[in-house]
């Protein structure tokens, strides 16, 4: 009983407040509606404008009423849309349609407006709205035939401002600049508030400044266009474009610190379109003033990448401030934005390839030198001026590295091309060639681009030629050279032993290197290895004159157990949660097992700048471990290379097997280089310039796996002070 009274009674307040609602019809809500627009309230305006086309839709008035609102707080589409209505509502009328139409082009839908401009003047071929629309329609589509006729039509239509205003435009864009000329001045004659017409008639006298050939009547039409221009900016101080077209006009009279001024305002007032930053820098460019050029056109290759004039200008830029290098790199992408047979204002492809060759012969002598290159050979090795070979060995392995201030053209081996990167400067070298028994010299030799040469020649001294003995510990092959691997493995962790009656510089399995104490002729060795898809593994050692063992094992996988009900077999066990990896918990301690920090401070430099304040790298470290559980951190401070080396491959690698360490964590500070895509920490008594004497990093994350089964988890943070922004490397 008491909910039907309720619905009784709102069925009657609705009944009683229907009316009231009713009875304010589309009349009511517009008069309200030009009320608040008088007020300038303009959004609430176009509320009561929709009120009125809601209760009214034919309602024509609201929507152009609403169109105009929407001009006015700059919502063009909103506008455009409106008259589009006006004129599905009314198509008879002519003047709906043109009003439409110039909506349309204003907001960039060119093809529409001149569909509507048709329809206009199909309704009316004498309407002089519907004309005018379509003569700047028809300028914005390029179409100077159709201008000009719908331009001569409204003419011969009536004489005003406005036709004479179209017909010159007309003029201007079919290259009549003296009819346009006489168009415009009538125009000025008949209405000298005509701000538009001043800025037209300034960009005739421009045009007129191009077809004279004699000073004098170029100096007047510059003078010209400079007082329009002035008189328009006299009008209406923020004309954009007034500003722009004078800037021209100072420009071609060398005014340049005019036009700089005068393009600037311009992009004060709001217009910011690559065009006027083009602009821009062309005055800066002859202003003497190129970096600011090459700023600005940095900021309009930003907008339009291939725009080849920006290109160009900015390699002149680059070239006036002797960035040649920097030229070059703007004339390659010229070439590239332009298609072969095409040309960009009078430039062509051949016309680019010209001024790069120019540019690249400035530079090539700008670098000219006349110091040899510096060789540093590392294989084979070498002792003063001996290199040891082994006896056994018909083909050597040669690499080192060249420094030279430019780029080398060639590097030689006994007489043997060598390979290297010839756009890379400082580059590694290597080559194989081949050395007979009796070869007693090995010269290498390196030539820049300048011809300077630099030559080391070497004795060859052959030492034993016996190959490197290599034995598998764990797991043992058997005599057979088989490993069982359980069904499923994708690791398997290797060790072994390698003896040599000389020092042993190298033991890899597949290609990996493996962790290994250099500088002995007996080492054991470990590396974790990926053995998914693999049926066979190459254990190989080299020793320091060449000569290479190698092993080769077969790996053979256990089948898979047959499926059971349940519980764990010795091949299967059961099965638990999968271990989140350290560092991507949820929050609170990562359980990663026995993990120790290993924290590198490189400070005291003997060629490089020391570092101090380093005091914060020990907080940053612990801020960046702080969720792991550290069961011990190990300090060391400056480190030479061979410390390093020494460090890394036996004294860690000791110390995390024997305390089966699970997690190994490494801090390093100190000064880094990166050099050919490598990343190198800086010992202590590193030399400049000598990459030979850094500390490569790039494999020590998996030199760190490889220590022990046990490690299972490493981390890497090169915290180095460098020149490049890649030095603050973090490497999981």
């Amino acid at each position: 009983m008491p909910q039907r009274i309720a619905t009784c009674l709102l069925i009657a307040i609705c009944l009683v407040l229907a009316p009231a609602a009713s009875g304010q019809s589309g009349k009511a809500f517009f008069k309200d509606a030009e009320a608040l627009r008088e007020a300038q309230r303009l959004t609430e305006a176009l509320e009561k404008y929709g009120l009125a086309v809601q209760v009214e839709p034919g309602m024509t008035k609201a929507y152009q009423a609403r169109a105009e609102v929407f001009v006015l707080l700059g919502r063009r589409e909103d506008a455009a849309a409106d008259l589009l209505k006006v004129h599905e509502l009314d198509p008879s009328d002519a003047g709906h349609a043109a009003r439409a139409a110039l909506a349309l082009l204003e907001v960039g839908r060119d093809r529409e407006a001149r569909t509507l401009c048709d329809k206009a003047l199909a309704i009316d071929p004498k309407h002089l709205d519907a004309l005018e629309a379509k003569v700047r329609v028809c300028l914005a589509l390029n179409d100077l035939d159709g201008a000009a006729a719908a331009s001569d039509a409204a003419l011969a239509q009536k004489g005003t401002t406005d036709t004479y205003y179209l017909h010159g435009l007309v003029r201007m864009a079919q290259r009549d600049y003296r009819t346009a000329e006489a168009d415009l001045e009538r125009v000025i004659e008949w209405n000298y508030l005509y701000e538009d017409a001043y800025v037209a008639l300034a960009e005739v006298q421009l045009k007129l400044f191009e077809q004279y050939s004699g000073p004098t009547m170029q100096l007047r039409t510059l003078d010209k266009a400079v007082e329009r221009t002035t008189t328009a900016l006299e009008l209406n101080p923020r004309s954009t474009s007034a500003l722009f077209t004078r800037s021209k006009a100072y420009a071609l009279q060398k005014e340049y610190a005019k036009a700089i001024d005068d393009i600037s305002k311009v992009i004060a007032n709001g217009r910011t379109d690559a065009e006027v930053f083009l602009q821009r820098a062309r005055y800066y460019n002859g202003h003497g003033q190129q970096q600011n050029a090459v700023n600005d056109l940095n900021r309009v290759l930003q907008e339009r990448p291939e725009d080849v004039q920006a290109l160009l200008l900015r390699a002149a830029c680059k070239e006036a401030n002797v960035d040649l290098e920097g030229a070059l790199h703007d004339l390659d992408l010229a070439a590239k934005a332009l298609p072969d047979g095409l040309h960009a204002e009078g430039v062509t492809a051949q016309d680019i390839q010209e001024r790069r060759k120019r540019v690249a012969d400035a530079l090539f002598e700008l670098n000219r030198e006349e110091d040899p290159p510096s060789i540093t050979l590392v294989e084979p090795g070498r002792a003063g001026d001996v290199v040891h070979v082994g006896s056994a060995l018909r083909q050597i392995k040669v690499a080192g590295h060249v420094r030279d201030r430019n780029l080398l053209k060639a590097i030689r081996v006994n007489g043997t091309e060598a390979d290297f990167g010839k756009d890379e400067k400082d580059p590694e070298f290597f080559t194989s060639i081949p050395l007979a028994a009796t070869e007693e010299r090995l010269t290498v030799e390196a030539e820049d681009v300048y011809g300077n040469i630099a030559t080391i020649d070497l004795k060859v001294e052959r030492t034993e030629g016996e190959a490197p003995v290599l034995v598998l510990t764990s797991p043992e092959p058997g005599p057979d050279r088989i490993i069982t691997v359980p069904h499923g493995r994708e690791e398997l962790f290797l060790e072994g032993l390698a003896t040599d009656a000389s020092i042993i510089r190298r033991v890899t399995v597949d290609g990996i290197v493996a962790s290994y104490v250099p500088d002995t002729n007996r080492t054991e060795f470990s590396i974790k290895l990926v053995i998914a898809g693999k049926d066979r593994i190459t254990v190989r050692a080299e020793d320091r004159f060449g000569n290479a063992g190698e092993l080769q094992v077969q790996l053979q996988r256990k089948a898979a157990p047959p499926p059971t009900d349940g519980g764990a077999t010795a091949d299967r066990p059961v099965e638990r949660p999968a271990e989140r990896p350290p560092g991507r918990s949820g929050g609170g301690t990562v359980s990663s097992g026995t993990t120790w920090v290993v924290y590198i401070e490189n400070s005291d430099y003997r060629s490089f700048p020391a570092l101090l304040g380093q005091g914060s790298d020990a907080s940053k470290m612990q801020k960046a471990f702080a969720k792991y559980d550290v069961q011990r951190t190990i300090s060391r401070k400056n480190m030479s290379k061979q410390q390093l080396e020494r460090f890394f491959s036996t004294e860690l690698r000791d110390l995390v097997r024997s305390n089966k360490v699970n997690t190994v964590l490494v801090w390093y500070a100190g000064h880094g280089r990166t050099v050919g895509g490598k990343s190198y920490w800086i010992p202590v008594d590193a030399k400049k310039d000598d990459i030979y004497t850094f500390y490569n990093y790039g494999p020590l994350k998996n030199l760190i796996e490889n220590y022990s089964e046990s490690v299972s988890h490493t981390l890497v943070v090169s915290d180095a002070a460098g020149s490049e922004a890649s030095f603050y490397d973090l490497t999981r």
